[in-house]
């Protein structure tokens, strides 16, 4: 074997080894257009998200107990799909895009406020989070109180006082009624963080934030705002990525969103 043979034997190894590096590092494609793209969210997306103004979304009919509850968006289209690679594909390089766009809609629920917020992300329960390699939505909460705390849009802190308990079935498969019946047992209160969070409410008059992922019947965000008020705590706003009621398309708001900006807007 000559030695220049020899050298593009080693440079052919070389760049085989720096692809597939580059494949481990850099999405092969945009986790919302599924194009090819060297980042996890292509230009197009991106400039999408951008453009879209977090607005007041209602589940149909709305669940007694359900927080005024802000939605980035519809779930559909680029947003829809970037939420499933986080969730069930482990795209966990989505952390820091997807924690942006919830930050986003802190401060269009929270209008008016000037004080601290805590944000109290929906928990996950075990087996959801051996899949998910973790919490994925305390992941994305503290994403996005960094986001906040950046843009010094507030005095922001992480609570942790709802644990979730194991689930019975797939809640796909329940009515609205059903799945309110199961929400209301989804979660315990866990006591000391629970004080820990009351008295930071009552002492400094941070504002308490749900957050999710996903609203789609409201019972979630309703039961888990209902758990907080028995131990004392008030949920003033939930926040979520997106609403299942919506026009199709990448950027479409929630159809109930535009219908309670005409009815005027967050409950106070």
């Amino acid at each position: 074997m000559t030695l220049g043979v020899a050298a593009g034997r080693v440079r052919r190894v070389g760049a085989g080894l720096l692809d597939g590096l580059l494949d481990l590092v850099l999405p092969a494609t945009c986790a919302g257009c599924d194009e090819p793209a060297a980042r996890v969210l292509c230009e197009r997306c991106q400039a999408a998200f951008a453009g879209v103004r977090p607005e007041r979304t209602r589940p149909d009919p709305e669940p007694d107990g359900m927080p005024p509850t802000f939605a980035l968006a519809a779930y559909a289209g680029a947003l829809g799909r970037a939420i499933v690679q986080y969730k069930e594909e482990n795209r966990h390089e989505l952390t820091g895009a997807l924690g942006g766009m919830l930050a986003r809609v802190v401060p269009r629920a929270l209008a008016g406020h000037a004080g601290p917020v805590v944000l109290v992300a929906v928990p996950a329960t075990a087996a959801a989070v051996r899949k998910r390699h973790g919490d994925h939505m305390l992941r994305l909460a503290r994403a996005a109180a960094r986001v906040l705390r950046r843009q010094a849009v507030a005095e922001v802190a992480i609570a942790r006082p709802l644990r979730a308990l194991p689930k019975g079935g797939d809640s796909a498969e329940l009515s609205a009624a059903q799945r309110a019946v199961a929400a209301r047992q989804a979660f315990v209160v866990h006591r000391g963080r629970a004080a820990d969070l009351g008295e930071r409410v009552r002492r400094a008059g941070a504002a308490v934030v749900l957050v999710d992922d996903i609203v789609t019947t409201g019972a979630t965000l309703a039961a888990a705002s209902e758990r907080l008020a028995s131990a004392g705590i008030p949920v003033d706003r939930a926040v979520v990525l997106a609403a299942t009621q919506r026009h199709e398309g990448p950027g479409s708001r929630p159809r109930s969103t535009r219908a309670a900006s005409r009815r005027g807007g967050a409950r106070s």
